[in-house]
């Protein structure tokens, strides 16, 4: 959807930033440490992958050194 159709996007971008710090701010529940908006849960799992890297099963792993080895791929440890 086309914000801009129906008000300034940048308009639109400040009450979502505003609406957002609001939601961030507010008090937490017992048990949470914090509140959370739409997309934060994916954007924390990618930075952990981004440094932790992807987990693989291990018969997911045994396949690929197969491969590996199949097609003459230099194993990467």
């Amino acid at each position: 959807m086309r914000v801009d159709a129906f008000r300034p996007a940048d308009d639109f971008k400040n009450a979502m930033d505003h609406w957002i710090q609001g939601f961030r701010n507010a008090k937490t529940v017992p048990g949470q440490d914090k509140v959370l908006v739409p997309g934060d849960p994916e954007r924390e799992y990618e930075a952990k992958r981004r440094v932790e890297g992807l987990p693989l099963l291990h018969q997911v792993v045994d396949d690929l050194h197969s491969l590996s080895q199949k097609f003459s791929i230099p194993r990467v440890q």
